[in-house]
């Protein structure tokens, strides 16, 4: 896992996503995927939209849901590996 000050987003090419009732729905052009987002997967997602360390990935989850620093650590670490297993974070060269 990169290291809580590294920036991570999105590539900016390829995806089409829509927030539709606190869920965000993917679409990956590129890789011809669909994707359909849960509402923690939904925050990560806007955020990393935008470009969020890691560090503000979990501070915001645990404000949003109420998890433990290590509930929302976990979260987020499988939710970026997710990502980038599927080609859908920018290249940050890490």
């Amino acid at each position: 896992m990169a290291e809580d000050g590294a920036t991570r987003r999105l590539r900016q090419t390829g995806l089409n996503w829509r927030e539709i009732d606190g869920e965000v729905v993917v679409l990956d052009i590129e890789r011809s995927h669909y994707l359909n987002l849960n509402a923690t997967g939904c925050v990560l997602w806007l955020m990393l939209a935008e470009g969020a360390t890691t560090r503000q990935l979990v501070d915001k989850l645990i404000d949003e849901f109420d998890v433990t620093e290590s509930t929302a650590r976990e979260d987020v670490e499988a939710f970026i590996a997710s990502c980038r297993e599927s080609g859908l974070l920018a290249d940050t060269g890490t």
